[in-house]
């Protein structure tokens, strides 16, 4: 019985083997594994932030009137310097965010958020 086994994983192996692609996919920058601040930033955002925006490429907000992260950092002209700004003196709009993000916090986030810029972005239907 064991003899016949052996044949078996073989053939099973060889027709799995031809479901991989030849090459290897490319990799979307969503897809890489975040280090250092970036990294930081992402498990901020998904403490802090994320029961209101979408903190990731292509979803959608819990709350609809808050806007996705990947809306906010492909505005033009935003960078990473004026984003962190902006999210230290968040706590100047209450009724929209009622609690106050530190600075090296908003650097943080900021670095993470500028990762999902992208030259083809296009906003997903709400």
């Amino acid at each position: 019985m064991i003899q016949r086994i052996y044949p078996a994983i073989a053939i099973a192996s060889l027709v799995l083997a031809g479901c991989y692609p030849a090459s290897e996919p490319s990799t979307s920058a969503s897809e890489v594994a975040l280090t250092g601040k970036p990294a930081q930033g992402e498990l901020l955002a998904e403490a802090l932030c994320s029961g209101c925006h979408a903190i990731e490429a292509g979803a959608l907000s819990p709350n609809p009137h808050a806007p996705q992260f990947e809306a906010i950092v492909n505005k033009r002209d935003l960078t990473e310097e004026t984003l962190a700004a902006f999210l230290r003196d968040s706590h100047s709009y209450p009724e929209q965010m009622n609690f106050e993000v530190a600075v090296e916090d908003s650097e943080a986030l900021a670095a993470y958020m500028i990762t999902l810029k992208s030259d083809d972005y296009r906003p997903p239907v709400q």
